[in-house]
């Protein structure tokens, strides 16, 4: 039998998953309400947005940017504490905007979730920005944020 460790990771993966396929679908609604109702949701070069609505909206407004966008998650980790849990989640992302123009970035996610009624939500999700590229132009590359001082 599983125990309630192993079931909440399995839960905060899904509710990962669900995040990557509300924006692979643009899906505002949906990915807003896979966060707390006071929820945080970084992204480098926009306004935080707190709460579902500014949540929806952040993500609508850089849909709007891109013709075509696909997200992929890959390897993560989770660590659950009782009602509350840390994860790490690493990513990638192709788009092309409306004249043609493709981008490629790969980042990390470092979210912070706690257990509702509603099941595990996001309480604040912050991406950072590990390699940006044009795909034909030069790749930028970004130091992780949690990585050790060399």
């Amino acid at each position: 039998m599983a125990s309630d460790h192993t079931i909440s990771q399995s839960e905060i993966r899904d509710l990962t998953a669900r995040f990557t396929d509300a924006v692979n679908r643009r899906a505002p609604k949906e990915l807003a309400d896979l966060f707390t109702e006071n929820g945080e949701w970084h992204v480098p070069g926009v306004p935080a947005a707190t709460g579902r609505e500014a949540i929806s909206a952040v993500l609508h407004g850089l849909l709007k940017n891109f013709e075509r966008l696909i997200q992929l998650t890959h390897s993560g980790h989770v660590d659950v504490a009782g009602d509350m849990a840390t994860a790490t989640w690493y990513i990638t992302e192709n788009a092309e905007d409306a004249d043609g123009n493709a981008f490629a970035f790969t980042g990390v996610y470092t979210d912070n979730l706690v257990r509702t009624e509603e099941g595990w939500r996001f309480a604040s999700r912050s991406f950072a920005f590990l390699q940006r590229a044009k795909p034909g132009s030069p790749t930028r590359w970004y130091p992780h944020p949690r990585a050790e001082s060399a």
